[in-house]
């Protein structure tokens, strides 16, 4: 018994020591397996993304509208007060204009006789300016005299008509020449009128008898106005 129970006892220390061994050896620790990436402790680097340039564009200018010239034309009275003159430089023409004044007679209304200066209809067509056309008539002729139209046959497109007085000055271009027989005469002036009237044109009517000498006929030279801005040079005639 004493030997079983020495047995015992010595398995009993040989336990013992092998339990301190085991108490005296640290655990192992967990090594990482080969190949994998170890990863380094860094600092998060956030990006900065740079501030987007919206671009600044100036605002648009609109553009300053630009007034439209007053329209100039030449009114009754001022026709009236005889310092508004009636110039054509290509035939020597630089007469004051008078106004023509009507009358009643048994075949109709007839208008003042012309004599040394053009006379303007101022009912029976627009202001000398404004839009439609005015009529302006004068004499070639009276006997052996010349008078202010002696010379309107000679005018061709693109001469220029001068209407001035009152500190303005209106500037025609001849357009159009044309002969009509008497009776003809008030039915073409009022149709070219007209037609005036509606496209919103300025234009001129000088009228007078044709052939020189006699009066069988009627000339009527059209002339249109010219913008200010175009308008030529041109030799006035001195007064």
């Amino acid at each position: 018994m004493r030997a079983l129970a020495l047995v015992l006892t010595a398995s009993a220390l040989l336990a013992a020591s092998l339990a301190c061994a085991r108490a005296d050896v640290p655990a192992p620790t967990s090594v990482p397996e080969p190949g994998s990436p170890t990863a380094l402790p860094t600092e998060a680097i956030v990006p900065t993304a740079e501030p987007t340039m919206v671009p600044t564009s100036e605002p648009a200018l609109e553009p300053t509208p630009t007034a439209a010239p007053a329209p100039v034309f030449f009114l009754r009275e001022e026709v009236m007060s005889g310092r508004v003159a009636l110039e054509i430089p290509k035939i020597g023409v630089l007469a004051y204009l008078r106004m023509a004044e009507e009358a009643m007679g048994p075949n109709g209304p007839y208008f003042t006789r012309p004599g040394e200066h053009p006379l303007w209809i101022p009912d029976w067509g627009a202001e000398i300016g404004n839009v439609g056309v005015a009529l302006i008539y004068g004499h070639r002729q009276w006997g052996p005299v010349p008078k202010v139209f002696t010379a309107l046959d000679r005018l061709e497109a693109g001469d220029l008509i001068l209407v001035s007085g009152e500190g303005k000055t209106l500037t025609f271009a001849v357009s159009e020449t044309v002969v009509v027989e008497p009776a003809d005469f008030w039915p073409t002036f009022f149709r070219y009128d007209d037609a005036a009237l509606q496209e919103g044109r300025i234009q001129l009517a000088l009228l007078t008898c044709t052939p020189w000498g006699t009066a069988r006929q009627r000339l009527i030279v059209f002339a249109e106005l010219v913008p200010q801005q175009e308008v030529p040079a041109t030799d006035r005639i001195e007064t």
